[in-house]
């Protein structure tokens, strides 16, 4: 009787959050736009796959997260010909969403990814109807980890792709925090809670790329001074069944805390820095494995960013022309790629 009398006063004040913030939406401009900051002197570009299959992992891409092929750039191949490699945009930021570089793989799986693997575990893509992507994702292939009683009700969940590369959806949360971030929220969380129809547009973006670490606060620190930039967020402190089902781990207990990615504007693409209580015995993965291998920047500055990646901790394993190959203190592989000016490409 008491959850029940708890779940009607729950529902009036969710109601009651969302009636004023509807109000205060319409009353506002419109919706929040999300976009690069343009000739940024550092900008994150790119997440580097390697597949033993690279066409059906991009198939899977392009069905499920509106993914779409574009240019391929020699900077992110690591030394592969280009021949081989397959570029995808992904959705939103005004058509300039970070790429996937997805390369050809000589080697067999690393073993089955988890959540709890070192290094680049998961990427994270909100939606506003997660239901609805659940069944997207099992049709074109992929599968669900999670492991929550009803899927259709869910704010979120972790599921892999046809290589077992794991990733996370959910629905929008409000960053940054305005009436039309607000509203998206509220709208798809009860339309998903009740099981109601899903919106009537679906906007899928790329979020984040979480790197599992030993320490998360070095991690951070690591990336807050390379990239020059500050935690965002709350410190996130996960334990007990909710994370456990979202996982589909047992006994797990994750703390961490997101940094904003490079070149783009708030509410853009984050690192997600987390620390598990229990690691698997996976990660980070080399340049030669099958997985998420790595991350890529466009620099403005290749000799100054490379020194101070070494001057935090990084190391460098090559460089090569305008790019270097370098991990950061965890051993995470981090592509660097300067852009060449203009008259530099013109002159012999």
């Amino acid at each position: 009787m008491l959850s029940l009398v708890y779940m009607k006063k729950f529902l009036i004040v969710l109601f009651s959050v969302f009636f004023l913030t509807t109000i205060w939406w319409i009353l506002t401009p419109s919706p929040h736009v999300y976009k690069r900051i343009p000739n940024s002197n550092l900008s994150f570009e790119t997440v580097i796959f390697r597949s033993s299959d690279p066409k059906r992992l991009a198939d899977f891409y392009k069905n499920v997260f509106k993914a779409k092929e574009t240019e391929k750039k020699s900077d992110w191949a690591l030394g592969d010909p280009l021949s081989s490699v397959i570029s995808l945009r992904t959705p939103d930021y005004q058509e300039e969403g970070p790429i996937f570089t997805i390369l050809k793989s000589e080697k067999s799986n690393h073993g089955t990814s988890a959540a709890n693997d070192l290094g680049y575990a998961h990427i994270c893509f909100e939606t506003d109807n997660v239901p609805g992507l659940i069944q997207i994702i099992q049709k074109n292939g992929g599968k669900i980890d999670s492991r929550f009683e009803d899927l259709q009700k869910v704010p979120a969940i972790y599921g892999r792709d046809p290589d077992g590369n794991i990733f996370e959806i959910h629905i929008p949360f409000p960053t940054p925090l305005n009436p039309s971030t607000i509203f998206r929220s509220l709208n798809s969380l009860i339309r998903t809670r009740l099981k109601l129809d899903p919106p009537g547009i679906d906007k899928i973006r790329f979020l984040h790329v979480n790197i599992n670490s030993k320490d998360w606060t070095k991690t951070l620190s690591f990336y807050g001074k390379v990239f020059t930039a500050n935690a965002t967020g709350f410190e996130r402190d996960y334990k007990g069944d909710f994370i456990e089902n979202l996982t589909g781990i047992q006994g797990i207990e994750i703390k961490g805390r997101h940094l904003p990615l490079p070149g783009y504007e708030e509410g853009g693409p984050t690192f997600e820095i987390f620390t598990y209580n229990n690691f698997s015995n996976n990660g980070p993965l080399d340049k030669s494995d099958t997985g998420r291998i790595a991350v890529g920047f466009r620099v403005f500055n290749l000799r100054s960013s490379v020194n101070k990646i070494l001057q935090e901790g990084g190391i460098l394993l090559d460089e090569k022309g305008n790019t270097a190959i370098l991990k950061d203190p965890e051993g995470n592989l981090i592509l660097l790629s300067s852009q060449k000016l203009n008259s530099e490409k013109t002159n012999p």
